[in-house]
């Protein structure tokens, strides 16, 4: 699933790059979706191949994850490719850049790279998402909670061996007690 919702984000990604006509609005439902959708399951996903019994500490390097990569990829990557877009601007215009003020870019090309970069890293991500579905594929055909009910069964059978001293089964007890 977080596969496919990682795919769907880069379709919302590729639409503001490449600017097809009131695409903005369908991308940004699209991106809106997927980040919300993302987030529940990467913390189901951690809590899954990790266990519990850290979920804690892992639960906040997975929170982590979103200011690291906002700062990143908006502040590192698309700041500097806007700058460096709104540079060119300047000089086919014949300016200078002028101490202390802001640059200004219009434009789509003022944003493509950057979302096309980030289509990319969102690209990898699901890359590395289809190994662990490889990865995990058969341990999730299996019987998952088989490990548990084993448990069950042998803490059932250790309590009923100390309550009476034989084995009984636990539908008979109630019977006995109402017969009384």
């Amino acid at each position: 699933m977080l596969t496919l919702v990682m795919l769907l984000s880069c379709v919302g990604h590729l639409l503001i790059a490449f600017g097809i006509p009131n695409s903005l609005y369908f991308s940004s439902v699209i991106i809106g979706f997927c980040f919300g959708a993302i987030w529940p399951l990467l913390f189901a996903i951690i809590s899954e191949i990790f266990g519990l019994k850290y979920y804690s500490t892992l639960y906040n390097f997975g929170s982590v994850a979103s200011p690291v990569g906002s700062y990143i990829l908006n502040v590192r990557v698309t700041g500097y490719l806007y700058d460096k877009e709104a540079l060119k601007q300047l000089k086919i215009k014949g300016l200078i850049r002028q101490k202390g003020k802001e640059l200004t870019c219009i434009g789509l090309q003022c944003y493509r790279m950057a979302f096309i970069i980030i289509t990319a890293s969102t690209l990898v991500g699901c890359f590395v998402s289809f190994i662990l579905v490889l990865r995990t594929r058969k341990f999730y055909k299996g019987d998952i909670y088989e490990k548990f009910r084993v448990e069950l069964d042998t803490a059932e059978s250790l309590e009923t061996l100390g309550s009476t001293g034989t084995t009984t089964n636990r539908v008979e007890e109630p019977d006995k007690i109402n017969r009384k």
